[in-house]
Parts: C-alpha cells; sequence; structure tokens
C-alpha cells in the first residue's frame, strides 16, 4: 500500500521525452526531420535559448502560462525518426497535466510553452548538440547532430487558484458519484455500515482490544483490497501476490492512502474490520494499474499488532539483530562446509595448495618475475573458470565464451571492486607472467545469489589463470 502522489510531468520528462516507454523507441510516422542542427529552420523563430518554434494552430485563449500556472496539454516527442513520448497513448487521449516551473536550462520547452494559449497548437525544436552544451544529459536513442521536436497542443490554462477551485469542484462532484454508488453496493449487499465526516465507510465484524490506534503508533496489518466489483488487487493473505508478511506503518504520517490513516484509527488491536473507501481518500482520478481511475476500494483489514513508535524502533533493531545473527551462524556453516568440500577435492586430486587468511586456496605453477601485483594497477589476465564438479562456465581464451577469435585477454583495475573478491586478492599474489589456480568458496565468489544460470548459488569457484601484463 503505497501514497501514490499526484501525475506530474517533470520539466526533464518533458524535455527528453522520458516516459515509461521512453526507450522503446517506437518509429513516427514518416515525416521529413532534420538531422542537423541549422541555425534557423526555415518558419520557425528562434529564442535567444536556441529554442525554435512555430504555431501551426491560433486557439481562442486570452492567458499566456505563466509560473505556478497549471496546464493540460497532449505532446508528442521525437528524436531523429524516432517517437519517445506520446501522451495520447500513453494516458488514452486524455491530456496531461503540467505544472508550470521556470525553464531549467537553455532551450528548456516550457520556456516555448509559455508563448501559447489555450487552443494553440505548436512545434518547438532544439539540437541536441544545444541540449548537451546546457549541461543537460541526453539518454540512450539521443546523439550529437539530432533534432528534438515538441509538438505541442495545449488545452487549457489555470492559475494556481482556479486550479484548486476547479480541483475542489470535481472532488465534490465524484464525492457525490461514489457515495451514490456505495449506497447501492450497501442496499444490493444488505450492509449497514456507519460512516466518518469524511465520507469513510466500515463495518467492524470483531472490536479488538485494548485502547484505539493513535497517529503515530505502528501497526501491523494483514489485508485483502479488492474493487467494488469484487475484483482483488492486492492481498498479504494470499500467496498469490507473493508478499504474505504483515504489513507495517505508522499511522498517520501519509504512508497510505487517506482512507487507511483514518480507518486504522477507529480499530484496536485484534480489530477485523472492512473499509469502504470513496476515491477522494483512495488514489483520486489517477490510475494505478490495476486500479482505475476513480476507483472505490474495498478493504477486509486485521490489526495483529500495535506499538508506540519506540516500540516499534526497538522491535526492528531487534528483528535486524536476530536475523544478522542467524545470517552469521548460517555463513559459519557454510565456510565450515566449503572448507571441508575443497579439502576433499585436493586430497581427491593430489594437490597441495596454500590457505590465505580469509579462506581461499591458491596454488603458483609458475613464479613469474617482477614484483606482486598491487592495488590500483591494471591487470591484464588469460583465465578460465570452472566449478567443483569440472564444469567450464567462462574462459576468455574460449571463443564459446568469448566473441573474439582466438585470445581475448581481461584487463581490470586491481583492488577496485571490478572483479569477485577472490580474485581481487588472489591476483595480489602472484607477478607478471605467473600462472596458478584460485579455488575459491563461495563467500570470496558469487555467495548465495550465484550468477546467471551458470554459477548456482553457494558454488565454489575454480580458476586457472595466468598474469599477461601488470601496467
Amino acid at each position: 500500500m503505497k501514497n501514490f502522489s499526484k501525475i506530474a510531468l517533470a520539466s526533464s520528462m518533458l524535455v527528453l521525452g522520458v516516459g515509461p516507454a521512453a526507450f522503446a523507441q517506437k518509429k513516427a510516422a514518416p515525416v521529413k526531420k532534420t538531422t542537423t542542427a541549422p541555425k534557423n529552420t526555415p518558419g520557425f523563430t528562434k529564442l535567444k535559448s536556441g529554442l525554435q518554434y512555430k504555431i501551426v494552430k491560433h486557439g481562442t485563449g486570452k492567458k499566456k502560462p505563466a509560473v505556478t500556472d497549471h496546464i493540460e496539454m497532449y505532446i508528442h516527442v521525437v528524436v531523429g525518426d524516432s517517437v519517445t513520448f506520446d501522451s495520447r497513448k500513453m494516458y488514452g487521449e486524455k491530456p496531461v497535466p503540467y505544472a508550470i516551473v521556470a525553464p531549467k536550462f537553455k532551450g528548456d520547452p516550457v520556456e516555448g510553452f509559455m508563448l501559447m494559449v489555450a487552443g494553440d497548437s505548436a512545434i518547438f525544436r532544439l539540437p541536441v548538440d544545444t541540449l548537451i552544451k546546457s549541461g543537460g544529459q541526453a539518454p540512450p536513442g539521443m546523439k550529437a547532430g539530432q533534432i528534438v521536436e515538441w509538438d505541442v497542443a495545449l488545452v487549457s490554462v489555470r492559475t494556481d487558484a482556479e486550479e484548486k477551485k476547479e480541483t475542489e469542484k470535481k472532488n465534490a462532484e465524484q464525492k457525490g458519484i461514489d457515495d451514490k454508488e456505495l449506497q447501492q453496493y450497501f442496499a444490493k449487499n444488505n450492509l449497514k455500515p456507519m460512516k466518518t465526516a469524511s465520507g469513510l465507510y466500515y463495518v467492524i465484524s470483531k472490536e479488538g482490544t485494548g485502547e484505539k490506534i493513535q497517529a503515530g503508533q505502528s501497526v501491523s496489518v494483514n489485508y485483502t483490497g479488492k474493487l467494488i466489483d469484487g475484483k482483488v488487487f492486492d492481498s498479504n493473505e494470499d500467496s498469490a501476490y507473493h508478499h504474505v508478511e504483515a504489513f507495517t506503518l505508522e499511522v498517520g504520517k501519509g504512508h497510505v492512502i487517506k482512507g487507511w490513516d483514518e480507518g486504522l484509527q477507529l480499530l484496536k488491536k485484534g480489530s477485523k474490520a472492512t473499509f469502504f473507501i470513496p476515491s477522494g481518500l483512495a488514489y483520486g482520478p489517477q490510475e494505478h494499474n490495476p486500479i482505475p481511475a476513480n476507483a472505490i476500494l474495498i478493504f477486509d483489514v486485521t490489526i495483529t499488532d500495535v506499538m508506540t513508535a519506540e516500540e516499534a524502533k526497538k522491535a526492528a533493531q531487534a528483528k535486524a539483530e536476530q536475523q544478522k545473527k542467524e545470517s552469521e551462524g548460517k555463513m559459519a556453516m557454510q565456510k565450515l562446509n566449503e572448507d571441508r568440500d575443497l579439502k576433499e577435492y585436493f586430497a581427491k586430486h593430489n594437490i597441495q595448495a596454500t590457505k590465505t587468511e580469509s579462506g581461499m586456496y591458491y596454488t603458483i605453477s609458475k613464479e613469474g618475475t617482477g614484483e606482486n601485483a598491487k592495488p590500483g594497477q591494471k591487470v591484464t589476465m588469460h583465465y578460465l573458470g570452472k566449478l567443483l564438479n569440472g564444469k567450464v562456465f567462462d574462459s576468455n581464451m574460449d571463443s564459446t565464451y568469448t566473441a573474439t577469435p582466438g585470445k581475448a585477454p581481461f584487463t581490470f583495475a586491481l583492488g577496485q571492486h571490478q572483479v569477485i573478491a577472490g580474485w581481487d586478492e588472489g591476483v595480489q599474489l602472484l607477478k607478471k607472467g605467473s600462472r596458478g589456480t584460485f579455488y575459491l568458496p563461495s563467500f570470496l565468489a558469487y555467495g548465495e545469489r550465484g550468477a546467471g544460470g551458470s554459477i548456482p548459488p553457494n558454488s565454489i569457484l575454480i580458476f586457472d589463470v595466468e598474469v599477461v601484463d601488470i601496467q
């Protein structure tokens, strides 16, 4: 349960065309576009900032947007021949809201928006080179020499006060719609819930014990959330939603939707209840898949625990300490088991390996010359990696594992965590020209997470290595 904020497109999102489908790189409809940065495109006016614009349709609006004003628009962003943002597709033909802020850099299209009135359609252009020179970071898909183009249709312009008034009007209308729908639901299902002043309805099926929950207290909740049509969208009591642990939150801090923050304060430890939450106390007009816009939400909740903020802090610390202790115990046992497995491997293959303080083993078959490799130096290596059962999982000397034909030396900076811990330690035991073998327990390799599909969790790794060069 997260308290999602109202959708607002940040300036950088509009400028760079960054959205949920920003890098999909869909092809735009065939239109002739420049791929170089002319001083001024015919038919366009160039501002001092470098932004070029052309009003292609004049609207009937009277007011141009100013800083703190709110606008609604359709916006289509193209870089080269790739569409990086299309509000009509992303928001179901609804205009997107945007709060006007001062332009962030030279060429910011917000400067262009402030030249429009409601009903205008305009095209804004900016060379990617100008964007980069202004300190902007061009994301993947944008290259120097290209042009960023914003096609904008401005739907409305409102002052901050007008926006608040319009929002209050829409909220009042939606509140009436929601309440009517809830009354129909209650009549159909023979329910007689209580109603709060805010419009929240609730039924308490089990009272619980102790005092009512207060703002600032930490509560643990089991819940199932559904839409008014009965469709479940989330639950921590059903494994199908992949989080069956109790949900813990601090009440009254805005960490959850308003209906929860209010409803929880009507309950006690052990209480069972159902909240009927109108959209204004949930996610409002914003869609949060799978929750539609203006959706009424129904939650069945059980309060499993109630603590003060201090008690919750102590409980969290105790839990963390317990988890740390269990993890350390598990790690110690894993180390013992892997060391035993390595010793059995050495005995079976008649290997005389040296053990370091960390727990890795190594052998050196060729000493090499000069001094040992040191942290900070660039080391170039040949290697072959295999599991304890002999299965090879990687090598830079076999075309099966590298796209480069023949030998493709591997170079890295030693001691900079660019490789697994066993390599950072083991290579410091070698010199230029050295050959040897590292026997790495899993905690000096990829640990319990493993690596891809080739290295299972908790795998001991064996590397045959050769130091080609040290710089």
